[in-house]
């Protein structure tokens, strides 16, 4: 089982990708206070506590705003809310990832309840999504003078996946990207629209 605990790590708000394009500022310093991946016979799990600088409403709101999904990850490419009874919603994401030379463009057609207290279940409809299984938790709650984002995940892909590289690419990958998602949050949650 591979995983990483990493307790009180803080960002000085570049992700080195990022940073390397000159995408985001300084002004935004968002904390990844701890995550585990592991893999184990095709199930991948992840499990992220983040800590966002931004007024808990408004992230939560992004969070939920099914149609623009795409501007809180580079990898979403697209999404689309094709139906909603609240608090039921039915949301298509769409995504391009690569592991190194390999990649794949892949499809989720997502059932996303939100329970309420910012608690967030989104699991993918079986036959609809380019994953076996895939379903995730989401806590959104204020936390001293922020937002406490909590994320548990339990994905299998149906397709294949390098072994090895795979695993140590997926925790590298989604480790980046919570990075990036920390910084999209604060920039959008902080701007007045």
């Amino acid at each position: 089982m591979l995983a990483i605990n990493i307790q009180k790590q803080f960002f000085i708000c570049f992700c080195l990708f990022l940073s390397s394009l000159g995408y985001y500022s300084t002004a935004y310093c968002g904390e990844l206070v701890q995550s585990a991946v592991s893999h184990k016979k095709g199930v991948y799990t992840a499990s992220l506590v983040m800590q966002i600088n931004a007024p808990t409403n408004k992230v939560y709101a992004l969070f939920t705003d099914y149609d623009e999904l795409a501007r809180l990850s580079d990898s979403i490419t697209d999404s689309e809310l094709i139906d909603e009874d609240p608090p039921e919603y039915t949301v298509i994401v769409k995504t391009h990832n690569c592991i190194l030379f390999f990649c794949k463009d892949l499809t989720q057609t997502q059932q996303v309840l939100e329970l309420g207290e910012g608690y967030i279940v989104v699991e993918d409809i079986k036959g609809q999504s380019d994953f076996i299984h895939a379903e995730s938790y989401w806590h959104i709650y204020a936390y001293k003078n922020g937002t406490r984002v909590t994320f548990n995940s339990e994905m299998k892909p149906g397709f294949w996946l390098p072994p090895l590289i795979g695993t140590w690419y997926f925790k590298k990958s989604l480790l980046q990207e919570t990075k990036d998602m920390i910084q999209r949050l604060e920039k959008l949650a902080t701007n007045d629209k």
